[in-house]
Protein backbone atom coordinates (compact mmCIF):
# COMPACT_ATOMS: atom_id res chain seq x y z
CA UNK A 1 0.00 0.00 0.00
CA UNK A 2 2.99 2.76 0.69
CA UNK A 3 3.95 1.69 -3.02
CA UNK A 4 0.55 3.07 -4.37
CA UNK A 5 0.37 5.60 -1.76
CA UNK A 6 3.97 7.21 -3.31
CA UNK A 7 2.70 6.91 -6.49
CA UNK A 8 -0.22 8.75 -5.59
CA UNK A 9 1.82 11.76 -3.90
CA UNK A 10 4.04 11.66 -7.26
CA UNK A 11 0.83 12.13 -9.56
CA UNK A 12 -0.50 14.64 -7.61
CA UNK A 13 2.62 16.85 -7.56
CA UNK A 14 2.85 16.53 -11.17
CA UNK A 15 -0.83 17.42 -11.33
CA UNK A 16 -0.50 20.22 -9.44
CA UNK A 17 1.83 21.44 -11.99
CA UNK A 18 -0.30 20.56 -14.83
CA UNK A 19 -2.97 22.60 -13.52
CA UNK A 20 -1.18 25.62 -13.15
CA UNK A 21 0.20 25.53 -16.60
CA UNK A 22 -2.32 24.01 -18.88
CA UNK A 23 -4.81 25.53 -20.76
CA UNK A 24 -8.41 27.17 -19.30
CA UNK A 25 -9.99 24.52 -21.67
CA UNK A 26 -8.66 21.64 -19.69
CA UNK A 27 -7.79 23.03 -16.84
CA UNK A 28 -11.25 21.68 -15.07
CA UNK A 29 -10.62 18.32 -16.24
CA UNK A 30 -7.19 18.16 -14.65
CA UNK A 31 -8.63 20.07 -11.46
CA UNK A 32 -11.41 16.84 -10.96
CA UNK A 33 -8.32 14.09 -11.54
CA UNK A 34 -5.66 16.12 -9.13
CA UNK A 35 -8.94 16.11 -5.79
CA UNK A 36 -9.40 11.94 -7.14
CA UNK A 37 -5.73 11.29 -6.99
CA UNK A 38 -5.66 13.10 -3.39
CA UNK A 39 -8.62 11.24 -2.51
CA UNK A 40 -7.08 7.99 -3.11
CA UNK A 41 -3.89 9.14 -1.13
CA UNK A 42 -6.07 9.79 2.19
CA UNK A 43 -7.30 6.38 1.27
CA UNK A 44 -3.89 4.58 1.04
CA UNK A 45 -2.75 6.09 4.24
CA UNK A 46 -5.92 5.17 5.99
CA UNK A 47 -5.83 1.30 4.75
CA UNK A 48 -1.95 1.46 5.60
CA UNK A 49 -3.14 2.56 9.16
CA UNK A 50 -5.41 -0.02 9.47
CA UNK A 51 -3.07 -2.78 8.17
CA UNK A 52 -0.98 -2.00 10.81
CA UNK A 53 -3.88 -2.30 13.29
CA UNK A 54 -5.18 -5.47 11.88
CA UNK A 55 -1.31 -7.06 12.01
CA UNK A 56 -0.89 -6.34 16.10
CA UNK A 57 -4.97 -6.36 16.87
CA UNK A 58 -5.08 -10.35 16.99
CA UNK A 59 -1.86 -10.86 19.17
CA UNK A 60 -3.27 -7.95 21.56
CA UNK A 61 -5.52 -10.19 23.85
CA UNK A 62 -4.77 -13.64 23.65
CA UNK A 63 -7.06 -16.77 24.02
CA UNK A 64 -5.42 -17.56 27.80
CA UNK A 65 -6.66 -13.67 28.51
CA UNK A 66 -3.46 -12.30 29.05
CA UNK A 67 -2.75 -8.78 28.09
CA UNK A 68 0.50 -7.89 26.37
CA UNK A 69 0.83 -3.74 27.08
CA UNK A 70 4.28 -4.09 25.48
CA UNK A 71 2.91 -4.76 22.23
CA UNK A 72 -0.05 -2.19 22.17
CA UNK A 73 2.71 0.37 23.29
CA UNK A 74 4.84 -1.12 19.92
CA UNK A 75 1.62 -0.42 17.90
CA UNK A 76 0.56 2.41 18.88
CA UNK A 77 4.24 3.79 18.26
CA UNK A 78 4.13 2.01 14.82
CA UNK A 79 0.77 3.70 13.64
CA UNK A 80 3.05 7.25 15.39
CA UNK A 81 5.82 6.59 12.52
CA UNK A 82 3.61 5.93 9.55
CA UNK A 83 1.21 8.54 10.23
CA UNK A 84 3.93 11.28 10.59
CA UNK A 85 5.88 9.42 7.76
CA UNK A 86 3.12 9.26 5.33
CA UNK A 87 0.80 11.37 6.68
CA UNK A 88 3.44 14.54 6.25
CA UNK A 89 3.86 13.97 2.70
CA UNK A 90 -0.11 13.53 2.44
CA UNK A 91 -0.34 16.85 3.93
CA UNK A 92 1.71 18.64 1.93
CA UNK A 93 0.29 17.53 -1.15
CA UNK A 94 -3.24 18.35 -0.12
CA UNK A 95 -1.82 21.96 0.73
CA UNK A 96 -0.04 22.41 -2.70
CA UNK A 97 -3.51 20.88 -4.63
CA UNK A 98 -6.01 22.98 -2.96
CA UNK A 99 -3.28 25.81 -3.93
CA UNK A 100 -3.06 24.76 -7.08
CA UNK A 101 -6.74 24.42 -7.78
CA UNK A 102 -7.60 27.65 -6.24
CA UNK A 103 -5.43 29.66 -8.29
CA UNK A 104 -6.63 27.85 -11.23
CA UNK A 105 -9.75 29.02 -10.91
CA UNK A 106 -11.27 31.73 -13.97
CA UNK A 107 -11.29 35.04 -12.00
CA UNK A 108 -13.68 37.46 -12.97
CA UNK A 109 -13.55 40.91 -12.91
CA UNK A 110 -15.41 43.09 -10.53
CA UNK A 111 -18.22 45.45 -11.86
CA UNK A 112 -16.70 48.69 -12.49
CA UNK A 113 -13.08 48.13 -12.54
CA UNK A 114 -12.69 49.71 -15.73
CA UNK A 115 -13.99 53.12 -14.28
CA UNK A 116 -11.64 52.92 -11.06
CA UNK A 117 -8.59 52.68 -13.91
CA UNK A 118 -9.69 55.73 -15.39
Amino acid sequence: MTALFSVCIVISLALDAAVVFSPERVRRRLAVVLVGVLLLTWVFLAVALLQIASRTESPLIPAAGVRRPDLVRSAGREVLVVLASLGGPALLATFIGGLAVRTSRRKRPRPGHMERMK
